[in-house]
């Protein structure tokens, strides 16, 4: 796995442009791997995921493939980034162990009779549902919180309808309770609007 830390230069048009349209970010973010018509999911097979750090120009990249951002127009980046490998393993992440965590998500559910994508707005409901992805992606909540997101706009076409995502930024701390569920959440993502800046699940030390 690989993971980029991009810092974009707020003073060019092409980065204020992808910044205000979800889509449009996805796409710029693909433009760093390789173009492959035949293939049908790239993100979903390079397990692509990505997240605008909260109050920043800050956008980290999570993949299976290393990333080329050379690829990038001139300027878009105000540092050269430089992807950095790391391991991930059921022996790393074993039963028991703790870690702080980062996610930003789209807490939602789909409607029965409709099918349509409902959010979650509320805190406690944001909750909820963190707790019931965690009992089937392999880890517990021993503390978390819910930080104020924006929500995700953007269009892919004109004339097409807009994409709008519910999002919710948690931080906490967790412990693993199974380590194979817990891998392929890393590795793919947790819930929905993974194109569109959710569902990367940051870990880190715990240090209390």
């Amino acid at each position: 796995m690989y993971l980029s830390k991009l810092v974009l230069n707020p003073r060019e048009t092409p980065v204020l442009r992808d910044l205000s349209n979800a889509h449009k970010l996805h796409q710029r973010i693909m433009q760093a791997f390789p173009d492959e018509e035949d293939r049908e999911h790239p993100r979903e097979d390079w397990h692509i995921l990505f997240r605008q750090e909260p109050d920043s120009d800050v956008v980290l990249v999570q993949s299976a493939l290393e990333p080329d951002w050379s690829k990038l127009p001139d300027g878009y980046l105000a540092e050269p980034s430089k992807p950095k490998p790391f391991h991930l393993s059921e022996e790393v992440l074993s039963e028991g162990r703790i870690f702080q965590f980062r996610l930003r998500a789209n807490p939602s559910k789909r409607d029965n009779k409709t099918k349509k994508t409902l959010g979650f707005y509320h805190r406690p409901d944001q909750l909820a549902w963190l707790e019931r992805q965690a009992d089937r992606s392999g880890f517990r909540l021993l503390s978390a919180d819910v930080i104020p997101s924006p929500n995700v706009f953007g269009v892919k076409k004109k004339g097409s309808p807009p994409i709008r995502i519910t999002t919710a930024l948690f931080q906490g701390v967790l412990e693993v309770t199974s380590p194979k569920p817990f891998l392929a959440v890393l590795e793919q993502g947790l819930g929905r609007g993974k194109s569109y800046g959710c569902g990367l699940l940051s870990l880190a030390r715990n240090r209390t």
